[in-house]
Protein backbone atom coordinates (compact mmCIF):
# COMPACT_ATOMS: atom_id res chain seq x y z
CA UNK A 1 0.00 0.00 0.00
CA UNK A 2 1.04 3.46 -1.00
CA UNK A 3 0.65 6.08 1.32
CA UNK A 4 1.64 9.75 0.51
CA UNK A 5 3.14 11.11 3.68
CA UNK A 6 0.15 13.75 3.95
CA UNK A 7 -3.08 11.79 2.79
CA UNK A 8 -6.53 12.25 4.00
CA UNK A 9 -4.18 15.38 6.23
CA UNK A 10 -6.64 17.91 7.38
CA UNK A 11 -4.97 21.09 6.29
CA UNK A 12 -6.96 24.21 8.32
CA UNK A 13 -10.03 22.61 7.65
CA UNK A 14 -9.79 21.23 4.16
CA UNK A 15 -9.00 17.65 3.70
CA UNK A 16 -6.18 16.78 1.56
CA UNK A 17 -6.27 13.90 -0.24
CA UNK A 18 -3.39 11.66 -2.31
CA UNK A 19 -3.35 7.76 -3.81
CA UNK A 20 -0.42 7.68 -1.73
CA UNK A 21 0.09 7.83 2.42
CA UNK A 22 1.79 11.77 2.75
CA UNK A 23 4.73 11.99 5.19
CA UNK A 24 3.38 12.11 8.76
CA UNK A 25 5.64 14.26 11.92
CA UNK A 26 8.57 12.52 13.14
CA UNK A 27 7.65 9.22 14.31
CA UNK A 28 10.27 7.33 16.76
CA UNK A 29 10.91 4.03 18.48
CA UNK A 30 9.09 3.74 21.78
CA UNK A 31 12.21 3.00 23.82
CA UNK A 32 13.63 6.45 23.00
CA UNK A 33 12.89 9.60 25.67
CA UNK A 34 11.24 12.24 23.77
CA UNK A 35 14.48 14.67 25.21
CA UNK A 36 16.53 12.94 22.50
CA UNK A 37 14.37 13.52 19.71
CA UNK A 38 13.12 17.39 20.59
CA UNK A 39 14.88 19.90 18.93
CA UNK A 40 14.70 23.42 18.28
CA UNK A 41 13.92 25.55 14.98
CA UNK A 42 16.14 27.81 15.69
CA UNK A 43 18.70 24.84 15.70
CA UNK A 44 17.40 23.94 11.95
CA UNK A 45 17.10 27.59 10.51
CA UNK A 46 17.04 25.96 6.78
CA UNK A 47 13.31 24.07 7.86
CA UNK A 48 10.59 25.79 6.87
CA UNK A 49 6.61 25.47 8.51
CA UNK A 50 4.27 25.71 6.14
CA UNK A 51 0.33 24.91 6.01
CA UNK A 52 0.93 25.84 9.67
CA UNK A 53 3.08 23.50 10.32
CA UNK A 54 1.11 21.05 8.73
CA UNK A 55 3.66 19.98 6.03
CA UNK A 56 7.58 21.32 5.56
CA UNK A 57 9.82 22.80 3.11
CA UNK A 58 13.94 23.23 3.26
CA UNK A 59 15.23 26.56 2.56
CA UNK A 60 18.10 25.94 -0.50
CA UNK A 61 18.63 29.26 -1.83
CA UNK A 62 17.59 33.18 -0.07
CA UNK A 63 14.69 32.90 -2.34
CA UNK A 64 13.86 29.50 -3.08
CA UNK A 65 11.99 26.38 -0.97
CA UNK A 66 12.34 22.74 -1.74
CA UNK A 67 9.26 20.91 -0.83
CA UNK A 68 7.00 18.05 -1.94
CA UNK A 69 4.66 18.73 -5.00
CA UNK A 70 1.81 17.14 -3.61
CA UNK A 71 2.08 19.45 -0.56
CA UNK A 72 2.50 22.51 -3.18
CA UNK A 73 -0.51 21.71 -5.05
CA UNK A 74 -2.73 22.28 -1.71
CA UNK A 75 -0.95 26.02 -0.89
CA UNK A 76 -3.71 27.85 -2.37
CA UNK A 77 -6.55 25.33 -1.06
CA UNK A 78 -5.86 26.46 2.66
CA UNK A 79 -6.61 29.51 4.42
CA UNK A 80 -2.89 31.12 4.54
CA UNK A 81 -1.49 28.96 2.40
CA UNK A 82 1.40 31.18 0.92
CA UNK A 83 2.53 31.94 4.41
CA UNK A 84 5.84 30.32 5.70
CA UNK A 85 6.91 30.17 9.02
CA UNK A 86 10.61 30.86 9.17
CA UNK A 87 12.97 30.70 11.71
CA UNK A 88 13.65 34.36 12.80
CA UNK A 89 10.22 35.50 11.21
CA UNK A 90 7.53 35.05 8.74
CA UNK A 91 7.13 35.53 4.76
CA UNK A 92 5.08 34.65 1.96
CA UNK A 93 5.51 32.69 -1.35
CA UNK A 94 4.96 34.98 -4.32
CA UNK A 95 5.53 31.69 -7.09
CA UNK A 96 4.92 27.76 -7.35
CA UNK A 97 6.93 25.80 -9.70
CA UNK A 98 6.02 21.95 -9.77
CA UNK A 99 8.28 19.61 -11.25
CA UNK A 100 7.56 18.41 -14.75
CA UNK A 101 7.40 14.72 -13.86
CA UNK A 102 4.39 15.50 -11.08
CA UNK A 103 1.00 13.56 -11.09
CA UNK A 104 -0.91 13.92 -8.32
CA UNK A 105 -2.58 10.66 -9.73
CA UNK A 106 0.15 8.42 -10.06
CA UNK A 107 2.16 9.08 -6.78
CA UNK A 108 4.80 6.07 -6.54
CA UNK A 109 5.67 5.78 -10.41
CA UNK A 110 9.47 4.98 -10.93
CA UNK A 111 8.60 8.15 -13.72
CA UNK A 112 6.96 10.46 -11.08
CA UNK A 113 8.48 12.87 -9.08
CA UNK A 114 6.96 14.68 -6.10
CA UNK A 115 9.09 17.83 -5.85
CA UNK A 116 7.97 21.30 -6.11
CA UNK A 117 9.99 25.29 -5.66
CA UNK A 118 8.41 27.89 -3.78
CA UNK A 119 9.78 31.36 -4.29
CA UNK A 120 9.48 34.00 -1.57
CA UNK A 121 8.75 37.23 -1.90
CA UNK A 122 11.73 38.68 0.55
CA UNK A 123 15.12 37.23 -0.43
CA UNK A 124 16.42 35.36 3.67
CA UNK A 125 20.05 35.41 4.38
CA UNK A 126 22.18 32.99 2.96
CA UNK A 127 23.10 31.73 6.34
CA UNK A 128 19.65 29.98 6.94
CA UNK A 129 19.61 28.22 3.66
CA UNK A 130 21.21 24.63 2.97
CA UNK A 131 23.53 23.17 0.32
CA UNK A 132 21.78 20.60 -1.51
CA UNK A 133 23.61 17.10 -1.53
CA UNK A 134 25.29 15.49 -4.61
CA UNK A 135 28.02 13.30 -3.03
CA UNK A 136 26.52 9.87 -4.19
CA UNK A 137 27.39 7.89 -1.04
CA UNK A 138 23.62 8.30 0.51
CA UNK A 139 23.15 4.30 0.45
CA UNK A 140 23.67 3.04 4.75
CA UNK A 141 24.27 6.28 5.27
CA UNK A 142 22.45 7.46 7.91
CA UNK A 143 20.25 10.41 7.50
CA UNK A 144 18.31 13.07 9.73
CA UNK A 145 14.35 13.72 9.51
CA UNK A 146 13.21 16.44 10.71
CA UNK A 147 9.26 18.06 11.52
CA UNK A 148 6.22 19.02 13.05
CA UNK A 149 3.55 16.74 12.31
CA UNK A 150 2.16 13.98 13.98
CA UNK A 151 4.01 11.42 16.26
CA UNK A 152 4.14 7.72 18.07
CA UNK A 153 6.07 4.97 19.45
CA UNK A 154 5.85 2.71 16.33
CA UNK A 155 3.49 0.53 17.94
CA UNK A 156 0.09 2.42 18.85
CA UNK A 157 -1.46 3.76 15.63
CA UNK A 158 -3.14 6.09 17.15
CA UNK A 159 -0.63 9.35 17.05
CA UNK A 160 -0.90 12.43 18.35
CA UNK A 161 -0.07 16.28 17.26
CA UNK A 162 1.38 18.79 19.70
CA UNK A 163 3.29 20.93 17.38
CA UNK A 164 6.61 20.28 18.82
CA UNK A 165 9.72 20.33 16.86
CA UNK A 166 11.61 16.67 16.58
CA UNK A 167 14.79 15.24 14.74
CA UNK A 168 14.97 11.53 14.20
CA UNK A 169 17.57 9.36 11.95
CA UNK A 170 17.24 6.27 9.84
CA UNK A 171 19.42 4.36 7.50
CA UNK A 172 19.01 4.25 3.90
CA UNK A 173 18.72 0.88 2.32
CA UNK A 174 18.18 2.34 -1.23
CA UNK A 175 18.74 5.33 -3.48
CA UNK A 176 16.59 4.26 -6.65
CA UNK A 177 14.36 5.67 -7.98
CA UNK A 178 14.24 7.13 -4.73
CA UNK A 179 16.07 6.98 -1.04
CA UNK A 180 14.09 4.12 0.81
CA UNK A 181 14.50 3.55 4.76
CA UNK A 182 12.06 1.28 6.73
CA UNK A 183 11.24 1.69 10.35
CA UNK A 184 13.03 -1.00 12.20
CA UNK A 185 11.84 -2.51 15.52
CA UNK A 186 14.66 -1.74 18.06
CA UNK A 187 15.26 -5.70 18.44
CA UNK A 188 16.05 -6.12 14.75
CA UNK A 189 19.47 -6.21 13.26
CA UNK A 190 19.47 -2.38 11.47
CA UNK A 191 17.87 0.22 13.77
CA UNK A 192 19.71 3.71 14.73
CA UNK A 193 19.96 4.93 17.68
CA UNK A 194 16.73 7.43 16.80
CA UNK A 195 15.41 5.47 14.56
CA UNK A 196 12.45 7.03 13.17
CA UNK A 197 9.86 7.92 9.98
CA UNK A 198 8.13 10.83 9.35
CA UNK A 199 4.68 11.49 10.14
CA UNK A 200 1.51 12.70 9.14
CA UNK A 201 2.42 16.68 8.92
CA UNK A 202 5.74 16.23 8.04
CA UNK A 203 4.96 16.11 3.76
CA UNK A 204 7.56 17.72 1.76
CA UNK A 205 10.30 17.47 5.07
CA UNK A 206 14.01 17.00 4.93
CA UNK A 207 16.60 14.29 4.82
CA UNK A 208 19.88 15.29 6.11
CA UNK A 209 23.02 13.68 5.25
CA UNK A 210 26.00 15.02 7.89
CA UNK A 211 29.28 15.04 6.47
CA UNK A 212 32.40 17.17 8.37
CA UNK A 213 30.30 18.66 10.45
CA UNK A 214 27.88 19.75 7.56
CA UNK A 215 24.08 19.60 6.67
CA UNK A 216 23.37 18.73 3.46
CA UNK A 217 19.86 18.49 1.85
CA UNK A 218 19.72 14.57 0.77
CA UNK A 219 15.99 13.75 0.02
CA UNK A 220 12.26 15.39 0.75
CA UNK A 221 10.04 13.50 2.20
CA UNK A 222 7.27 11.97 -0.14
CA UNK A 223 4.86 8.82 0.61
CA UNK A 224 5.21 5.00 2.97
CA UNK A 225 4.59 1.96 1.55
CA UNK A 226 3.47 -0.50 4.22
CA UNK A 227 0.76 -3.58 5.06
CA UNK A 228 0.24 -2.03 8.28
CA UNK A 229 -1.16 1.37 9.99
CA UNK A 230 1.42 4.58 8.70
CA UNK A 231 3.88 5.23 11.20
CA UNK A 232 4.06 1.55 12.43
CA UNK A 233 7.17 -0.78 12.73
CA UNK A 234 8.13 -2.09 9.24
CA UNK A 235 6.77 0.91 6.93
CA UNK A 236 9.22 1.75 4.39
CA UNK A 237 10.03 5.16 4.00
CA UNK A 238 10.22 7.28 0.31
CA UNK A 239 11.88 10.36 -0.24
CA UNK A 240 12.65 12.38 -3.21
CA UNK A 241 16.60 12.03 -3.97
CA UNK A 242 17.93 15.45 -4.18
CA UNK A 243 21.35 14.36 -6.52
CA UNK A 244 18.45 13.29 -9.08
CA UNK A 245 16.67 16.36 -9.51
CA UNK A 246 19.69 19.14 -8.82
CA UNK A 247 19.33 20.07 -12.84
CA UNK A 248 15.95 21.03 -12.91
CA UNK A 249 16.32 22.70 -9.50
CA UNK A 250 19.52 25.17 -10.66
CA UNK A 251 17.25 25.82 -14.04
CA UNK A 252 14.12 26.80 -12.01
CA UNK A 253 16.31 29.30 -9.48
CA UNK A 254 19.46 29.91 -11.21
CA UNK A 255 23.04 28.94 -10.41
Amino acid sequence: MIRSNAVCMLVAGFAVSSVASEARAIIVRGDVPQEAVLCKHNDYPEVVGLLEARAVGTLIHPQWILTAAHVAENLDEAPNGRDADIAGGANRIAEIVVHPGWDSEALGDPEVFDLALLRLERPVSPDVTVQMYTGGRESDSIVQLCGWGRTGDGLDPDLIMDGRFRCGENRVDGVEPRLRFRFDEPASARPVPLEAVSGPGDSGGPAFIIEDGVRYLSGVSSFQQDEVEPGIFGVTENYERIADHVDWILAVIGD
